[in-house]
């Protein structure tokens, strides 16, 4: 940081301190307001006459008196409402303030000095003790800053010390001497007070600083997040958007290479090179099954992907799947179970409901051991939901790992599924899918331990659901 930029940076922190101490002074205000011309008039009670000990002052006076701190009251009152609308800076609010503070003071000072009666005692100490109250009341409410505790004690404990010192009875004599001393005792406890006030500041800075620098993180994590959502968003449209121009290429690659493998340019074509074309044939298959994959989860996450939901027989769909998936389990020796009701029917899109289906049983075919078993159910489930379940004999999935499976491109780092490959996509299609059915997903473990239930249930009602 450079000299410059720490000298701003300073006279910001001077002004944020000289602005709630300006603060807590005119919120003090309506007090001074209140009680000085209250304790004004009371004056009236000793020094009206009516206790000759306390001497005599003239109603005339006294009046006079209580006119002028009803004055200063209206004059305080219209300073702190001006303030409260003013656009001053701290400097400029310190500046009236202390103008008013010493002339408030001045008009105790000057009222003590008219109603002085030379040589009474009884007079003199009451005169003493009204001082006193206004220092200790002035060291309470105006030690948040210096220089208005100063403005307030000098002029009033001034003007009574040269009284005193020009007085001439007994009284007059011990003020002399005590009120310097009571007037810088009342200093330093105001010293004390201003200290304990700056204790306060401090914490209340400190919690607006950590409020400011949290408010701060949440809105760049608010802006980071939006940015991520815009990316995704874009990215997800341009991928949906790009599925006629990668569907084309590689459709054409599958269409030359069943050409060859079926000879239909002429039986001059080797078994090798029909051999060949099987391979790339496959391998397209495989590839176009992959990038379907993707660019159906890319069309949910865009809220592109549209629905035409019927009544579906369930066993239709169910058979149609294990044809697709039997000849995976026939190589592993596995078993595939279906118990499902021939009149069980699901409100869904039929070609959805075989993805769902397809890729359900794929994951148990995949990560089911060789010789293991699947079943696959269809049951009525909460509240006339039809519920479809695909089970299977593998090693199950750790608990505190199953939610991340449904996320695009997550797998579960386990002893089969290194070799079983995959992309993670399938679980994320499933569950985006569902959503969009209105129904939901779910996997848990067997309670034998060992074993994967895949658990899907449709609505019966057309639902309203989109994809998260």
């Amino acid at each position: 940081m450079t000299p410059q930029v720490a000298s701003i940076a300073d006279e910001r922190d001077d002004d944020r301190w000289l602005r709630a101490r300006v603060d807590l002074v005119v919120s003090s205000l309506p007090l001074t307001i209140v009680l000085n011309p209250i304790w004004a008039a009371l004056s009236i009670i000793p020094l009206g006459g009516q206790f000759p000990s306390f001497g005599h002052v003239s109603l005339a006076v006294l009046g006079g008196i209580i006119g002028l701190h009803l004055l200063n009251s209206v004059l305080a009152a219209g300073i702190q409402r001006w303030m409260r609308g003013a656009d001053l800076t701290p400097r400029q609010a310190l500046t009236v303030l202390l103008i008013l503070q010493v002339w408030v003071s001045t008009s105790w000072g000057a009222g003590v000095l008219v109603c002085w009666d030379e040589g009474n005692a009884v007079n003199n100490t009451f005169l003493a003790l009204l001082v006193i109250a206004m220092i200790w009341a002035l060291a309470i409410t105006r030690s948040i800053h210096p220089a208005l505790l100063a403005a307030g004690i000098a002029p009033l404990a001034l003007m009574f010390w040269v009284r005193a010192i020009v007085g001439t009875g007994e009284a007059a004599q011990v003020f002399m001497v005590f009120t310097p001393v009571f007037a810088a005792y009342a200093w330093f406890m105001g010293a004390s007070a201003r200290d304990r006030v700056n204790e306060v500041l401090r914490s209340r800075f400190a919690i607006e600083d950590m409020a400011r620098a949290l408010e701060a993180a949440r809105n760049e994590a608010v802006g980071k997040s939006a940015e991520a959502e815009a990316a995704s968003a874009s990215k997800s449209a341009f991928v949906a958007n790009m599925s006629h121009e990668l569907r084309t290429p590689l459709n054409a690659i599958l269409g030359f290479a069943e050409i060859i493998e079926c000879a239909s340019m002429g039986p001059e074509v080797s078994t090798q090179y029909r051999s060949y074309a099987r391979d790339i044939r496959e391998s397209g298959a495989h590839l176009l099954s992959l990038i379907n994959d993707m660019l159906d989860v890319a069309k949910i996450e865009a809220g592109r992907m549209e629905l035409d939901r019927q009544n579906l027989e369930v066993r239709h769909a169910v058979d149609a799947a294990v044809r697709l998936a039997e000849h995976r389990a026939h190589a592993r020796s596995q078993t595939i179970e279906v118990s499902i009701d021939p009149a069980a029917r699901i409100y869904a899109d039929e070609r959805a409901l075989k993805q769902i289906l397809l890729n359900l049983l794929s994951n148990a075919v995949k990560f089911t051991p060789a010789g293991g078993a699947i079943v696959i159910r269809c049951a009525p489930g909460r509240h006339g939901a039809m519920r479809l379940v695909v089970e299977d004999s593998g090693p199950g999935i750790p608990a505190d790992k199953i939610n991340q499976l449904f996320e695009p491109f997550s797998r579960v780092d386990n002893r089969y599924d290194r070799a079983a490959g995959g992309t993670g996509l399938g679980l994320s299609l499933v569950r985006g899918l569902m959503a969009l059915h209105g129904g939901t997903i779910s996997l848990e473990n067997k309670k034998s331990g060992s074993g994967l239930i895949a658990s899907a249930e449709f609505p019966t009602a057309e639902p309203r659901a989109r994809a998260a």
